[in-house]
């Protein structure tokens, strides 16, 4: 019987056959040709993007998210914050209806009333910020070339601004100290983070790490790519950028908008520049003078003339090819942005890439009014009429709820001063001393005259106008507003102009005619007589005729 041969044998060797090569190996081989194949493709894809990136076509620029006080990466030096001195309440807030819609977000004035918010003593060190610059020339060389000062400017320099707290997130070009060098890049600061600000009320160095700050570059938010993680209400329509210096935020036939121009600065009694604070402990708007913090006198003088808050007040423009490129610019030297960026902002509806899901798309450059999304302008459609409105203040309709609570402050029982928006601008209205009665008029930091009713700032009064989620309502006489912030005080007594009798009406020192009869019954229970003002002895007796107006109760 015979079998079918078997598998073929080896050769053998003096140490016996050769083993076959193990099935394992080749696939081995197949294995790692194809790695090397995924590799090269890859590389390849690699080289295409890198070279696209550098045409603008794909590379998506970023925008960092620096939360509160957040000092990031490289920075240039160790915190500077007062401890406990900026901590923002979560109830203050810039309004969502400040400001214009802009690139994406909105545009303020520096110099708006309440953008920058204060305690009672300063949220960051100036004395300190200048020593830790100083004793490093390497980094102060390249902090001040942010600026286009000699490092031995660096003390008067920082002179000039002043440590505030950002009552919104405030979109920035932001500095980290990289290779020997000022590094820029887009980033928003998230609102209850301490900066130092110019006259101008422009974001210069963050107090956190001494970052210098410059404005952001003109390019669409939506062109970006969000970098961190967004904190809760993070929106980037409402994402604040401060309007350079040939812009001027402003209300025209009560719809808030750019034009042309700088903005009016606020000057104080001497002269000198100011920025109007909200103080977050109070609620009060006050003036704050600028800078000045630091004792210079044994310092060398000035060898330089300082830049001059406006020249600074620019769009961000890179200094190399690469740096525009990171920052969504065309080119160096060139504040103009990107094509790609541009298209991307309008691919996406505005929104950066990264934005989250609860994030609402950009307003178009025309808007929708009245959307009832926070931080919607509340202003009348333009192509609607100007309806009645213009002429009859007080047939327009309360406006939206504000998107925080008022805050409140101080003690009493009632309204001393408040702070509502009039068309995004913040305006500041005091009430006179004492406790007047019927209508007030109210002293309003944008000069227009305007009263309400007494009761209405009593403190029942405005718990009753107060809703649900603490936002107060108050009717003005032209119209009605939403509070950002107010002050109790102590009603003080109206004090009488004369002392007459107790139960005798101060109305009665116009005397009527002479007493023929007294058909004419004043608000009072006394009678209608002119003989009122013989002798005080008599004041609890009737003068005349009393059978004629009988007392009924003087308490009536």
């Amino acid at each position: 019987m015979t079998y079918p041969p078997g598998p073929p044998t080896h050769p053998s060797t003096p140490f016996g056959a050769i083993p076959p090569p193990p099935r394992n190996r080749q696939a081995l081989t197949l294995v790692l040709g194809a790695i090397v194949v995924v590799l090269a493709l890859v590389l390849a894809a690699g080289i295409v993007f890198v070279v696209k990136a550098r045409k603008g076509d794909i590379y998506v620029p970023g925008l960092t998210l620096a939360a509160v006080n957040d000092p990031g990466i490289d920075p240039f030096t160790d915190p500077v914050l007062v401890a406990g001195a900026g901590n923002l309440p979560a109830n203050v807030a810039l309004t969502a209806r400040a400001g214009a819609p802009d690139l994406g977000g909105r545009a303020v004035n520096g110099t708006e009333a309440g953008l920058y918010a204060t305690g009672d003593t300063m949220a960051c060190d100036t004395a300190a910020l200048s020593n830790r610059l100083m004793a490093d020339p390497a980094k102060a060389a390249a902090w001040a070339s942010v600026f286009g000062i000699n490092t031995a400017s660096i003390p008067h320099y920082l002179n000039t601004l002043t440590p505030v707290v950002l009552t919104a997130d405030t979109w920035v070009t932001n500095h980290t100290y990289t290779t020997g060098r000022a590094e820029p890049f887009q980033s928003v600061l998230q609102r209850g983070t301490s900066v130092y600000v110019d006259a101008a009320g422009v974001p210069r160095a963050m107090c956190s790490c001494g970052n210098p700050l410059a404005p952001p570059a003109s390019a669409p938010l939506g062109g970006y790519r969000l970098e961190g993680q967004p904190w809760p209400g993070y929106q980037s329509r409402e994402v604040t950028r401060i309007a350079y210096n040939n812009q001027n935020v402003t209300a025209v036939n009560r719809t808030t908008t750019i034009v042309p121009g700088a903005p009016t600065p606020v000057a104080n009694a001497n002269g000198g520049s100011v920025l109007q604070l909200l103080n977050f402990l109070t609620g009060e708007v006050l003036p704050q003078t600028l800078g000045g913090l630091l004792d210079l006198s044994g310092l060398p003088p000035l060898s330089e003339p300082l830049p001059s808050p406006a020249s600074l007040n620019t769009p961000f423009t890179a200094g190399t090819d690469e740096d525009a490129e990171r920052n969504g610019l065309l080119e160096a030297g060139n504040p103009v942005a990107a094509p790609a960026v541009e298209e991307r902002a309008a691919e996406d509806n505005g929104l950066p890439v990264g934005a989250p899901a609860s994030d609402s798309p950009a307003d178009s450059p025309s808007g929708e009014p009245g959307s009832g999304v926070p931080g919607s302008a509340e202003v009348p459609a333009s192509g609607a009429p100007e309806s009645p409105a213009s002429e009859n203040p007080a047939a327009q309709s309360p406006p939206a709820a504000a998107a925080v609570p008022t805050s409140f402050s101080g003690a009493g029982d009632l309204i001393g001063s408040f702070v509502f928006d009039d068309a995004g601008l913040a305006v500041s209205c005091s009430v006179p001393a004492g406790a007047p009665s019927g209508t007030i008029t109210l002293t309003c930091s944008d000069g227009v005259p305007r009263t309400v009713g007494a009761t209405a700032l009593q403190r029942a009064a405005v718990l009753g106008a107060t809703d649900a989620t603490g936002v107060w309502t108050l009717a003005l006489s032209s119209r009605s507003v939403v509070v950002r912030s107010a002050s109790w005080t102590v009603a003080q007594p109206e004090i009488p102009r004369s002392a007459p009798p107790a139960e005798t009406s101060t109305e009665t020192y116009e005397a009527p005619p002479p007493a023929e009869t007294p058909t004419e019954t004043p608000t009072t229970t006394e009678p209608t007589t002119s003989e009122y003002l013989p002798p005080p002895e008599e004041p609890t007796q009737a003068p005349e005729s009393p059978a004629e107006v009988p007392y009924s109760s003087p308490a009536a």
